[in-house]
């Protein structure tokens, strides 16, 4: 079955078609876009086709719907993945329907993500943030106590000791409110992640 959908919204993927089993998108000049149709097989729309990102159905490990974010995103290949962006909600889920009803080989479950699986990207910059600080503090520490450190580094540089001991040598008060000014902006982003862990819809292999 095949169906397409034209956008004009500047954020959404201006053109979505599914044709022969493979989701084609992109974004095209506004004439192109009014040109296509798939009422009639015509040069113009296979060389507006070959213009378009596309993603055949048996490449697909897994498609995701959640709730109020704007887009659909595909799974594919190895570790690849691509979003149709969609503006419209209720257009969102008419091409997520269509999907789940066409590609007879995904199954399909509804669920809400886990706290931390959903937001572990944010977790793990609080946890090394947090590792970097009491390996600095400890630094800073011994240097104020007048403990002298020598700096090696081999043949690409300190790596990530080097950076810690200059962090440290900041002081223990700069570290601090350094600290603290990176840790309330993490989390933020942590508070902003868990607020949209919304319910989503789920085709799978």
């Amino acid at each position: 079955m095949n169906k397409a959908w034209k956008f004009s919204e500047s954020k959404s993927d201006k053109l979505i078609l599914i044709k022969n089993q493979t989701i084609y998108k992109g974004n095209l000049e506004r004439e192109k876009i009014n040109r296509f149709s798939l009422d009639t097989e015509t040069s113009s729309n296979n060389e507006i086709e070959k213009e378009l990102f596309s993603i055949p159905y048996q490449y697909i490990k897994k498609i995701i719907n959640q709730k109020g974010i704007k887009h659909i995103k595909i799974f594919f290949g190895n570790d690849s993945e691509e979003e149709l962006n969609i503006k419209n909600e209720k257009t969102k889920n008419e091409i997520f329907d269509f999907l789940k009803n066409d590609i007879k080989d995904l199954k399909y479950k509804s669920e809400v993500p886990g706290f931390f699986s959903y937001s572990k990207t944010q977790f793990f910059a609080i946890l090394i943030l947090t590792g970097i600080f009491v390996w600095s503090m400890y630094y800073a520490i011994e240097i104020d106590k007048g403990t002298v450190f020598e700096l090696r580094g081999g043949s690409r540089g300190p790596g990530i000791g080097g950076l810690v001991f200059i962090l440290a040598n900041f002081g223990k008060t700069k570290l601090i409110l350094g600290y603290f000014v990176f840790m309330g902006l993490s989390l933020l982003s942590l508070f902003r992640k868990l607020k949209s862990r919304t319910e989503r819809e789920v085709l799978y292999r």
